[in-house]
Order: C-alpha cells, then sequence, then structure tokens
C-alpha cells in the first residue's frame, strides 16, 4: 500500500512538474519588457539539460531491468522541455504589428513546437521498431501512417506560423493595413487545414493510450484523461471549422484545446503512464 502511494505520488509530480516550472520560468518571460530574450533562453537551456542529464542517468541505471518500452517513454518524457518553454513565455502570440519590435518571440514560440514535433516522431520511430511491442504488420503500417500525417500537420502549421513576422512586414512594405493580414494569412485553406491535423492528431492519440493500455503497458488513468480532452479536442476543431474562429460568446475555452501546444501535454502524459508502468523483465 505504501509503494503504491508513493508511486501515485510521484505520478503527480511528474504529471504537474512542466507546467510549475513553466510557471517559474514565466518570471523571465521575454514578453515582459524589463526581462531579457538571451536570460530567459540561457535559464530554458540550463533547466533542460539539468532535466535531461537527471532522466539520461536514472534510465542509464534501471534500464537494464526493465522493458525497453521505458526507452520510448523516456524519450517522449522529453517533451518537458519544450513544454516549460511554452508554459515560461506567459503570454499569447502577439499577432498585432508590435509583434515586428520583437519578431524573435514568435520565432521562439514555435521552435519550442518544432522540438516538440521531432520528440514525437522520435518517440512514434522508436516505438513501431520496438520488438517488446507486439504489433500486427498491417496495423503497424495504418500507425505509421496515421501518426506520419499528424507529425507532418505538425511542420506544416509550425513552419507556416513560423514565418508570420515576415510575412505581415512584406504586407505593410506593400502598403496595405496591418489589421487585415491576419484574414489574409490564416485564412480559410489554412484554417482547415488545422482543423484537420487536430482531428488527426487528438484522434491519433486517443488510439494509442487505448492501444498501450491494452497491451497492459500504461494503466487505466491515461485512456480515460485522454478520452476527455481528446474529446474536447475535436469539438473545438468542429465549432472552428463551423464558425471559422468566431466562437459564440461562453465557448471561448474551447480555443484553449485547439492550439498547437495542447496536444503535446497528452503526449507528455502519455510518457509518464508509461514510465510508472513499466514492469521489471527476467534477467
Amino acid at each position: 500500500m505504501k509503494k503504491k502511494i508513493l508511486l501515485t505520488l510521484f505520478t503527480l509530480a511528474l504529471i504537474i512538474l512542466p507546467f510549475f516550472i513553466g510557471i517559474f520560468l514565466g518570471k523571465y518571460s521575454p514578453y515582459i519588457t524589463t526581462n531579457s530574450f538571451q536570460a530567459y533562453v540561457t535559464i530554458w537551456i540550463f533547466i533542460s539539460l539539468l532535466f535531461t542529464l537527471v532522466l539520461f542517468l536514472a534510465i542509464k541505471f534501471i534500464h537494464r531491468s526493465f522493458r525497453k518500452t521505458i526507452l520510448c517513454g523516456a524519450v517522449l518524457l522529453l517533451l518537458f522541455c519544450p513544454i516549460i518553454g511554452i508554459v515560461g513565455l506567459a503570454a499569447p502570440p502577439d499577432l498585432s504589428i508590435k509583434m515586428l519590435d520583437h519578431p524573435e518571440r514568435e520565432h521562439l514560440r514555435y521552435l519550442f513546437l518544432f522540438l516538440a514535433a521531432l520528440i514525437f516522431g522520435v518517440f512514434i520511430f522508436l516505438l513501431l521498431r520496438n520488438n517488446s511491442v507486439v504489433i500486427k504488420p498491417a496495423l503497424k503500417s495504418i500507425m505509421a501512417i496515421v501518426f506520419f500525417i499528424a507529425f507532418a500537420e505538425f511542420i506544416w502549421e509550425f513552419s507556416h506560423h513560423y514565418f508570420y513576422p515576415e510575412a505581415l512586414k512584406e504586407w505593410i512594405s506593400k502598403g496595405k493595413k496591418a489589421e487585415d493580414f491576419g484574414k489574409h494569412y490564416d485564412n480559410i485553406t489554412i484554417i482547415n487545414i488545422g482543423v484537420l491535423g487536430r482531428f488527426i492528431q487528438f484522434s491519433s492519440i486517443l488510439w494509442l493510450s487505448i492501444f498501450l493500455y491494452k497491451l497492459r503497458l500504461i494503466k487505466i488513468w491515461h485512456p480515460i484523461i485522454s478520452f476527455i480532452l481528446c474529446l474536447l479536442g475535436i469539438v473545438s476543431a468542429i465549432v472552428i471549422f463551423i464558425t471559422q474562429f468566431n466562437i459564440p460568446k461562453g465557448f471561448e475555452i474551447l480555443l484553449l484545446f485547439f492550439i498547437p501546444g495542447f496536444p503535446f501535454s497528452l503526449l507528455y502524459w502519455l510518457a509518464v503512464a508509461i514510465l510508472t508502468k513499466c514492469k521489471k523483465t527476467k534477467l
């Protein structure tokens, strides 16, 4: 009983850790005019390297006694690094003309998201090549295609928004109004691609969570959380598709589930679920 209580507390600590550290990092957010952009990046790098080192030493110490799935979970747990960076910015994207005064802030946001997508891609690659996870060849091919589409949409979307400041600057240089740029850059086609991406990403995360639970590689808490949050994510995508971001009053909270960083929170929690479930194997 004592062991279960300690494991539960450890799991809860891991679940909230990146958000707790991110809130702390928010004190140094470059969106606060008195803070230095370089100082924020330096602190983020230090915390990320420290976390990676601790994780590496922990896995090196225990990996021989556990299934290979722990290595996949360890890679996915590195989402801690981009998550604290995004949370630490402590501000939404600045889409006004003031963005051009500090485009590096928006670039940094999407560099964090690129890093998160890369970690997600490496995790899927390792998972599908993991001999300790039994996946039928046909199902493995389907999973590879679905997750590749989810990964590709992330990369496309982050690339599109990474160059938002440059596109805005070019738009203004042509004598056009800055307030008209948003609807031009994120037009109906762009929004609908994002909607399709969220639908695939949330569906695939839920599918993966249920799949790993059936293999007894994670506990039931993650599929339950995934079902609730992924459903909200899909609902938000449907509402945005219908309204084209003209969200009815009272439903603005749905935007929280549509932001590109949200799926990575579910994936980070999946890593926690994997690492706190792994069983020892015979040596």
